[in-house]
């Protein structure tokens, strides 16, 4: 009888950890507050509305990189980086101090292949398949391509999500210059830039000879491409080191 009850005693436990396992793989957390509700309405400041998107510490340390790259996209204030004159030194890095999901983001090494798959499944009018917001377009895929363009993500990203990440993005490209909505030096330059820094990254050798090569560094530091005529050369760029990965694979 005591065997019997040790049995049980002890299916019991296992089947109590399992449960707590399962729970775990499947946390999920969202933002409390976000725009529009009413107890957002209900905050005065500034540092307010930035303490209230911050994500617990103790929840931050437990999330998946599927779901930190879920927080990024549904990031309640991710159009902040649009009220700085700069995307980069000011845009991003603001960002960056404020809030922590994005310390925390470019801390992840795991995080490209599900940061270059949510970027291929939006096209111009908003995400085709993924369940997001797809509010304010034009805002939220220039601020995917801001995140996806820094250098620690794409140091973490393999040859392959590099690749991949640069021929979208020269999707990218084509499709915004003949759209209404993207079809401006701001709204096509993020995917420019993306452009830019992989080739830089890769240290590809007509980008390292480029005579523009200062402007070129420039451009990949602040987000501002400057001359247009820097845009036919960083897109005629890609399309050499594309077909030259092609031609060896």
């Amino acid at each position: 009888m005591k065997t019997k009850i040790l049995f049980f005693a002890f299916g019991l436990v296992a089947c109590i950890l399992n449960a707590q396992t399962a729970t775990d793989k499947k946390m999920t957390w969202d933002y409390p507050l976000k725009p529009g509700m009413e107890e957002w309405n209900q905050l005065r400041t500034e540092q307010e509305r930035i303490n209230a998107v911050q994500v617990p510490e103790d929840i931050l340390e437990k999330l998946t990189s599927e779901e930190v790259v879920r927080l990024i996209i549904t990031f309640p204030l991710f159009g902040d980086f649009r009220a700085f004159s700069t995307l980069q030194n000011d845009g991003f890095s603001v960002m960056l101090r404020r809030f922590n999901i994005f310390g925390h983001l470019l801390s992840l090494k795991d995080v490209g292949k599900s940061l270059v798959a949510a970027y291929k499944d939006a096209d111009m009018t908003g995400f085709r398949t993924l369940p997001y917001s797809n509010e304010y377009w034009t805002i939220k895929l220039d601020y995917l391509e801001l995140v996806l363009v820094q250098k620690t993500v794409l140091q973490h990203l393999t040859s392959g999500e590099k690749l991949e990440l640069l021929e979208e993005a020269r999707i990218k490209f084509s499709e915004k210059i003949n759209n209404e909505a993207f079809a401006t030096l701001p709204g096509i330059q993020p995917s420019i830039r993306i452009m830019a820094g992989i080739l830089d990254l890769e240290e590809h050798q007509e980008f390292k000879l480029s005579s523009n090569r200062q402007k070129l560094t420039s451009f990949i530091q602040t987000g501002k491409v400057g001359e247009a005529s820097l845009i036919d050369e960083i897109v005629r760029m890609t399309d050499h080191y594309i077909h030259s990965k092609k031609q060896i694979q």
